[in-house]
């Protein structure tokens, strides 16, 4: 089982608290497409999206091609303001150890900046993922994993799509 994470494509700046992508995100997005096309990334078997929209955006077009329907998964939104620092990472734990129960898929995730950052603590691997180059998390940068049956995951790459 693989496990994609990303961090969603370039957000609109506006104050509703559920922005969209900018136009340079929606390109971002169709991008992530032609990877998975030219065969740079794999084919998905499910899409992981937190509630809000920049995330749905950043995987319309890999929904739409594949006719995958995105699972909304509470897990993936930003640190709520009454979770401490434990509890977001635990949250982010439990939801890599329910993907890994996905065994035999290819499971793309699309999440938010803070998620991303703690995930890089809290997702028990093989590689120490607390080095610098995991510290910044670019739009629609991603991280791959592969689950072993220690339940320990193998970093397998970390990329961005560019603008």
């Amino acid at each position: 089982m693989k496990i994609y994470l990303f961090r969603h494509a370039q957000k609109a700046m506006d104050f509703s608290g559920d922005p969209d992508l900018t136009a340079e995100g929606h390109a971002q997005a169709s991008r992530l497409l032609d990877k998975v096309l030219k065969g740079e990334l794999p084919r998905p078997m499910e899409l992981w999206v937190s509630p809000k929209k920049r995330t749905h955006s950043t995987f319309r077009p890999l929904s739409q091609h594949f006719d995958l329907q995105m699972q909304t998964h509470e897990g993936l939104l930003e640190q709520k303001g009454d979770e401490n620092l434990t509890e977001f990472r635990e949250r982010i734990a439990k939801l890599f150890a329910e993907a890994a129960t996905h065994a035999d898929s290819v499971i793309f995730m699309c999440s938010h900046y803070d998620v991303v950052v703690e995930a890089m603590v809290a997702i028990p691997c093989s590689t120490d993922l607390t080095g610098p180059e995991f510290a910044q998390w670019y739009p629609c940068q991603y991280a791959g994993f592969q689950s072993s049956p220690d339940g320990v995951f193998d970093f397998i790459e970390l990329k961005r799509i560019a603008l």
